[in-house]
């Protein structure tokens, strides 16, 4: 019995030794002290697209001198997101970014694809799907949220400014919104480029 006690116990340190070991260091996430600092240049240089199989630049993406919007978000608020050509009339591009950085490894391969591929399916925005992280760290999202979307805009010199953090209704992604309600949620965005 006290050897396999030992055993046992041994098998429990050993274990815990090899997690240790082997798990990765955590990310440092880059605090954002002042959003006027951003610039399009402390974006990653490539990005991977839902629906297209090879990585876009960032050139091809953001055109220079250009202004641009970015918004990032989880799938219920990036459900509402993708309708804002259908209710305002938008005079810039955007691009809308998938923050599933935070998701189980698993399911970012199993799961997400799939609902991002539908959010997309017969739309011109392109949304960048931000496996790692480096897009959300880049612009310091810290509120992972399924809800909430946070937009930017690129202006002209190349800066970055936080202009808007937005919600939506809890199950957008199944429907839970009407038309009026998406409506409303963009809203103060549409304002905000007007």
């Amino acid at each position: 019995m006290k050897n396999v006690l030992k055993i046992v116990i041994l098998g429990v340190i050993g274990f815990g030794f090899l997690v240790y070991a082997t798990a990765e260091k955590p990310a440092q996430v880059k605090q954002v002290l002042e959003q006027s600092s951003l610039k399009l240049s402390d974006l990653p240089e490539k990005f991977e697209i839902v629906g297209k199989d090879d990585e876009v630049l960032k050139a091809d993406l953001f055109e220079k001198g250009a202004k641009s919007l970015i918004v990032v978000g989880n799938h219920d608020s990036l459900a509402v997101v993708r309708e804002l050509p259908k209710f305002y009339e938008m005079t810039i591009p955007y691009v809308m970014v998938a923050n599933i950085s935070s998701a189980p490894w698993f399911v970012k391969k199993m799961f997400i694809p799939g609902k991002l591929e539908e959010l997309v399916e017969k739309r011109d925005t392109p949304m960048i799907y931000d496996f790692d992280g480096d897009m959300v760290k880049a612009l310091g999202v810290t509120d992972n949220a399924k809800t909430t979307y946070v937009a930017y805009l690129v202006n002209e010199n190349g800066s970055i400014s936080k202009i808007l953090k937005g919600n939506v209704k809890e199950g957008a992604l199944d429907g839970s919104m009407t038309q009026d309600e998406m409506k409303k949620a963009l809203e103060p965005l549409a304002n905000y480029l007007k």
